[in-house]
């Protein structure tokens, strides 16, 4: 009976005295008494590097804002992934090369390890950067030349991604979100493809001495075979050094999808287009997919677009090409810009030139100086301290001009030197864009106002005075700049880099490779053509 009592007693000594030690415990351990943070109280506790990850402050607050939404709702829990939708995050992002992203800016081995506050807002963290880039691209092309105006889009990315938790479809939102267009989808395929090009063989480079059909034999067609045969065009399969009708018709198709003249020669720019490096082509389409990101989801399906390394102008109607003519650009010193213009707003038959002071002090005044007489002979007089061309045959503006707002002063415009439009490099302007068929072109802007024909604006045109034609709703137009795409024909075509662009954002996009200088900025002016048209 003693035994019993003196055990009842310990029991209630010890039940009176744990409080007291477990407080003690707790004031003299290292150890906060506090509980643990959630994901939200992580986020919101630490202002500086509350992630494993070096973040842009727009990163930041996005971040900020997707656990704020979450705390407020009536989720018990604020952390969001489950084990499932980590592992699907962490294969999307181990594939990021397969989109031509850099790899390393995604961290996918940030999220192994056991589930925690930081590994959810790391995982957050990181899919809302892989969505944005997929939206909006990675790199603000703006940030390298600032002769660049393309819209930002607007879109709730963490309301987007909270949904996608929410349904549990992580891995089908991101591909949502990628740019929808056949050209991506192109691109992606021809990016795998040269990569497996790159891994699979080396190509020996063309020997830069001509070879021509008439050489019947020479031992350096076989590397031209190769080469011709590794980028997909059908040549004999044969060891045979024999150049053959096979051969030439490849090497027409490989000339017509490089913007070169289809002859079937080895010409020197035939030879240079060749053996540019597989590596070095691999880098130009990841440029081109990050440009079609940057643009995928502000670029109109109807409008006006110029491909300006193509120098091709095209009117698109719903995607579709309903129009497509040649266009000469502005030439390495005088770039035409990348810009997205809310639309034609006004198409001027027989604009007079009011000629920029730039082009009148470089060039126009030079001419009249070594060759009195050249400003009469011309059409160009002066208006106060303006020197303007009338309207005319030796216009440099041509017949029809057409107008639209945008930050650079530029515009589309007919001209009266039509033999250059058969020239294979149509970059030779002061940046504004000269149109092949301006007619059919200004018709079909015009196509919902009956009251003008083909007839008309001919007769209008004769008269030779000066008409300003407003255009309600007129189509966008877009400036691009596409050096791989797809083509009319729906092949694979590549085009130079004729303004640097395409090296500068590889650049940005494969640090920590030494950057080239921003570029500077074109001549505010550099929107008129020369005098010579």
């Amino acid at each position: 009976m003693q035994w019993i009592i003196a055990m009842v007693l310990k029991l209630f000594k010890a039940a009176l005295f744990t409080p007291v030690f477990l407080l003690i415990i707790a004031i003299s351990s290292d150890v906060p008494a506090q509980p643990q943070l959630h994901c939200a109280g992580l986020v919101a506790a630490q202002t500086q590097d509350y992630v494993s990850l070096a973040l842009e402050t727009e990163e930041r607050a996005a971040l900020r804002l997707f656990y704020q939404r979450r705390a407020q709702s009536s989720q018990a829990e604020d952390c969001a992934w489950n084990d499932e939708q980590m592992l699907n995050l962490r294969s999307v992002l181990s594939r990021a090369a397969d989109q031509g992203l850099n790899p390393d800016r995604y961290h996918p081995s940030a999220l192994d390890g056991p589930a925690s506050a930081r590994r959810d807002v790391d995982a957050t963290a990181l899919a809302l950067r892989y969505a944005h880039d997929l939206v909006a691209g990675w790199i603000d092309e703006a940030w390298l030349s600032d002769d660049i105006d393309i819209p930002r889009p607007t879109i709730d990315l963490p309301d987007q991604l909270a949904h996608a938790l929410g349904d549990n479809k992580i891995a089908e939102w991101f591909a949502s979100l990628q740019p929808a267009s056949p050209q991506y989808a192109a691109l992606l395929k021809a990016l795998a493809r040269y990569r497996a090009l790159a891994s699979a063989r080396q190509l020996s480079p063309i020997q830069e001495q001509p070879i021509t059909p008439e050489s019947r034999s020479d031992p350096r067609v076989l590397p031209l075979k190769a080469r011709l045969r590794a980028e997909g065009y059908s040549v004999t399969a044969d060891s045979s050094p024999r150049w053959d009708a096979a051969t030439t018709e490849a090497l027409r198709a490989f000339q017509r999808s490089h913007g070169l003249p289809s002859d079937g020669r080895l010409t020197r720019k035939t030879i240079d287009a060749l053996n540019v490096p597989i590596k070095d082509r691999i880098a130009q389409i990841e440029a081109n997919l990050e440009r079609r990101r940057y643009l995928g989801h502000v670029l109109p399906s109807s409008g006006i677009e110029v491909n300006v390394p193509a120098a091709v102008a095209t009117l698109y109607k719903d995607g579709k090409p309903v129009l497509a003519m040649r266009a000469i650009v502005g030439d390495p010193r005088h770039p035409t810009p990348m810009l997205i213009s809310a639309g034609v707003t006004s198409v001027i038959v027989n604009p007079p030139w009011v000629i920029p002071a730039s082009i009148l002090r470089r060039e126009i005044l030079p001419k009249e100086e070594a060759h009195p007489g050249y400003l009469a002979r011309n059409n160009m007089n002066w208006a106060g301290d303006q020197l303007v061309q009338s309207p005319g045959p030796k216009n440099a503006l041509g017949r029809i001009k057409f107008e639209f707002p945008n930050a650079f002063s530029v515009y589309l415009h007919d001209t009266p030197a039509r033999s250059l439009f058969a020239n294979y490099d149509r970059a030779d302007s002061h940046g504004c864009v000269r149109l092949e068929r301006p007619m059919d072109l200004m018709l079909a802007v015009l196509n919902g106002d009956g009251n003008w024909s083909r007839q008309r604006i001919e007769e209008m045109i004769g008269r030779g005075a000066t008409v300003r034609i407003k255009v309600a709703n007129g189509p966008p137009v877009v400036m691009a700049y596409w050096t791989v795409f797809l083509d009319e024909n729906g092949e694979l075509a590549f085009r130079d880099d004729i303004y640097g662009r395409d090296a500068r954002l590889i650049a940005a996009m494969h640090p920590p490779r030494v950057e080239e200088p921003i570029a500077e900025a074109p001549d505010n002016e550099n929107c008129c053509e020369g005098a010579s048209g």
